[in-house]
């Protein structure tokens, strides 16, 4: 190691108008700096973005990653207090925005990526037309080669991603959204560079680690990560009396800033450090102390199990099923059991709710994993052994990097103990395959919208949309409200309309707990309207739409098509042959395509050659423009 992690930093890696030339038959693709100055370019020409409140709308309808953003949220991110006509004037921008980002060929057909929609307005862009999206892209990388063990291919992701900073970010768009996101940005930022440096000292690069962690440490004093990076790369050059003093320098400055001391993690390695620790050589635990000593052998009993909800409803014979099936008596192989359903339909909640009822009989404790099986990047079954293994008391310099000697050694370890494992969110059988343990003591609850058919299961639980009595029980039950007489008509119609999706139902309980004065048959007239119907299914971090559009993502082009075409002509049921006339292919391969639909639960299967949408699919659906 010859260079930090900033050294070797390609200045003009950020600029995003460096692309190769295009054919004048093809039409650029628009890109978008925010890591600095708002800029857009089409190809190699810059496009004007106008004034800079004109350039607060349009950062957040980047932010907003494809998101519609109605009118209303606009106005917040662009002004503090709104002045008066503030929607007239967001109209004008729109306006203007539309004429600016549209090639020339599509400001004749008045197309382009910014589109109105019922709920207000969207760019329709992929996550890699802004640097903020291969940000993210490059940043989950980066975890994902750290977990699998490949140090040098993380830090090189890492050392892109700082490069992709040119300044302050959103430098001159006014607006509480773009003050907001500078602030947050600025945290990644440093996030960022503290992890390189770790990667950078966990690599043996401590010696040139150290100009930069003291540059990073001046600016940033009360950053005590970046403190315990500096101690650790000093001692390992020999300068011990140097590392304690920046312990004592560190407790001078929290005792005067924040009348506080020095946490755990630094006073445990200043005691290290006197006492000569030989284990400070290798920094293995990113993110905290670096262990020593054996393993901390765990005797109480895990407990991961998220919360349950205190309003579940219904469910009972799926919930006692699967409590039968999982606590039976130990016999010659883990028992596993599957639970699967489209996007909303409340897989997690019964699995966690199952759980909970079944930890008694598991007294050595619950694991529980959220594997991100939908995200671009899901956990890898590498990273959750690790966690695993770090949960059980191996310490982490001992964990094998080797993924067949990592999930041997999990077996292990959880071999004779009675365990429950919550996997949430499998992508698939292979996303779940490793991390089976191999004690006919252990349970093993699994949830994802793949169907798993190749996963060897004791039980199996295709979870349907629940009764529409039941839908009604569990709206009054989240919004603590007794159900009136004459509510029970509106409340019907609520739950038909969102076709009884316990996602939908829970948004919209929990906007009404919110608000006491509304009237579910206000409601309802806004359900009634197929274009308003999903924008109005969101709620601060839930999102019907956002959820089937996880799904949707994973699709490819030939899936896509199978799923919006029939949609699209108004078919919300439909025949093999029917999707095979609009897609102009053969029925075997129609057929196909469905069935792979069907497997994620984005269709359901009526008969083996009729299909059919969710009624919030199906407008899902038909709300969104086919791939090009």
């Amino acid at each position: 190691m010859s260079r930090t992690i900033l050294d070797t930093i390609d200045p003009t890696h950020h600029d995003l108008s460096q692309h190769p030339a295009v054919s004048a038959l093809e039409v650029p693709p628009l890109r978008f700096s925010l890591l600095g100055p708002l800029r857009a370019w089409r190809g190699g020409e810059a496009v004007p973005l106008g004034s800079p409140q004109q350039q607060a709308v349009l950062a957040a309808l980047l932010l907003r990653w494809s998101r519609p953003a109605t009118a209303e949220e606009l106005i917040r991110a662009v002004w503090a207090c709104p002045p008066g006509g503030a929607a007239s004037v967001l109209r004008t921008y729109i306006s203007k925005l539309r004429t600016a980002l549209a090639a020339p060929h599509e400001r004749v057909r008045r197309t382009g990526v910014l589109r109105s929609v019922s709920s207000g307005y969207a760019l329709e862009l992929p996550d890699t037309a802004s640097d903020i999206g291969l940000l993210e892209q490059e940043l989950a990388q980066a975890r994902a080669q750290r977990d699998d063990g490949h140090l040098d291919e993380a830090r090189r992701l890492l050392l892109r991603a700082l490069g992709r900073w040119n300044g302050s970010p959103l430098s001159g768009v006014p607006g509480p959204l773009a003050e907001a996101e500078r602030e947050r940005l600025a945290e990644l930022r440093l996030t960022v560079q503290e992890s390189g440096l770790r990667l950078d000292l966990e690599l043996g690069g401590h010696q040139h680690a150290i100009p930069e962690l003291l540059r990073l440490t001046a600016a940033h004093p009360l950053r005590e990560g970046l403190r315990h990076l500096l101690m650790i790369a000093l001692y390992r050059c020999g300068r011990r009396a140097e590392a304690l003093a920046v312990y004592d320098d560190t407790r001078r400055v929290l005792q005067s800033e924040l009348a506080v001391g020095p946490g755990a993690s630094l006073e445990q390695l200043r005691n290290r450090i006197l006492a000569a620790d030989p284990g400070l050589e290798t920094l293995a635990e990113p993110g905290g102390p670096t262990p020593t000593g054996p393993p901390a052998k765990r005797n109480e009993p895990l407990a991961q199990l998220p919360t349950d909800l205190p309003d579940f409803t219904g469910r009972v014979a799926e919930t006692d099923a699967l409590v039968a099936a999982l606590s039976a008596g130990p016999g010659v192989a883990t028992r596993v059991a599957v639970v699967t359903g489209m996007g909303g339909v409340g897989k997690t909640s019964l699995a966690v709710h199952a759980a909970h009822k079944l930890a008694p009989a598991f007294p050595d404790g619950q694991l529980h994993v959220d594997l991100e099986g939908l995200d671009k990047l899901p956990t890898t079954p590498h990273a959750v052994l690790a966690r695993f293994l770090r949960t059980l008391g191996e310490p982490v310099n001992a964990i094998p990097r080797d993924p067949a000697e990592r999930a041997a050694l999990f077996r292990t370890l959880i071999s004779g103990r009675r365990m429950l494992l919550v996997l949430d969110n499998a992508r698939d059988a292979e996303h779940v395959r490793h991390l089976l343990p191999g004690s006919p003591h252990c349970a093993v609850l699994v949830t994802s919208r793949a169907r798993l058919g190749s996963l060897p299961t004791t039980i199996r639980i295709p979870l349907e949309v629940p009764p529409l009595e039941t839908a009604v029980e569990s709206f009054t039950r989240i919004t603590g409200t007794q159900t009136l007489e004459a509510d029970i008509p509106a409340l019907h119609r609520l739950g038909e309309l969102i076709g009884q999706l316990p996602l939908a139902v829970r948004i919209l309980a929990s906007r009404h707990a919110a608000r006491p004065g509304w009237a579910v048959t206000q409601t309802v007239g806004v359900l009634e309207d197929d274009q308003r119907r999903l924008g109005a299914l969101e709620v601060e971090d839930l999102s019907v739409r956002a959820s089937f559009e996880l799904g949707y993502n994973r699709l490819d082009d030939g899936q896509a098509r199978a799923f919006l075409l029939p949609a699209q002509a108004g078919l919300r049921s439909f025949t093999i042959e029917e999707a095979a006339v609009l897609l102009d292919e053969e029925p075997g391969t129609t057929r196909r395509s469905l069935e792979a639909l069907v497997d994620v639960g984005l269709l359901e299967s009526l008969a083996r050659d009729r299909y059919r949408y969710h009624v919030l699919l199906y407008l899902f659906a038909r709300s969104r423009h086919s791939r090009q």
